[in-house]
């Protein structure tokens, strides 16, 4: 007589249905946790990259005019007296004359946040977004004023110093608004001034 065994046929239990249900939303949740931190991750750096080159343009621009330009001056009256009389100054702005004479003035626009350029009395908005803006200027005399003992009439080195944020105006759909800032310093000496 032949004995005939039945197998059971197992397949799974509930309890390791669970475990396996477990185990894959860990798995899941970790891969959107990643995922959501590298858009982020991505979105920051796109927003400082476009803040950046903004700013960098500005800047570029404002040092490019400096250094081309002759008899520049601070733009707030009693800084220009510092500035006479030897003293390194801080301002808000600069004004100087091109090579053809034209009057061009750079400077902060605190309450709107914005860059200005005011070429021969025509005012242009560089940049939105600028949360700080300052210009160290370091004063020299020429040589005439130099032989006469006149006043420091000549630009020797100026630091600009620019913070900017994304603000609704200038900002891209995808990005956010007040939350990323870039801050940019460079140097310049005119140089009809200084060679």
């Amino acid at each position: 007589m032949k004995i005939v065994r039945r197998w059971r046929r197992r397949g799974l239990g509930l309890f390791e249905l669970l475990v396996s249900l477990a185990i894959s939303a860990t798995l899941l949740t970790a891969v959107g946790a990643a995922l959501h931190t590298a858009t982020q991750a991505y979105q920051i750096n796109q927003e400082q990259s476009t803040l950046t080159q903004r700013a960098r343009l500005a800047m570029n621009r404002m040092l490019a005019e400096i250094r081309n330009t002759q008899l520049h001056a601070p733009l707030t009256a009693s800084v220009v007296t510092q500035f006479a009389g030897g003293v390194i100054v801080n301002d808000i702005g600069i004004n100087m004359f091109t090579n053809a004479n034209v009057p061009v003035t750079y400077q902060y626009d605190a309450a709107n946040q914005q860059l200005l350029m005011i070429d021969n009395n025509v005012t242009h908005v560089m940049l939105h977004g600028v949360t700080a803006f300052q210009i160290t200027m370091q004063p020299m005399q020429s040589a005439t004023s130099l032989k006469t003992g006149g006043p420091f009439d000549l630009l020797e080195r100026a630091t600009i110093t620019l913070t900017v944020k994304t603000v609704d105006h200038s900002a891209n759909a995808t990005e956010t608004t007040n939350r990323q800032s870039v801050t940019l310093s460079s140097s310049v000496m005119p140089r009809k001034n200084v060679w």
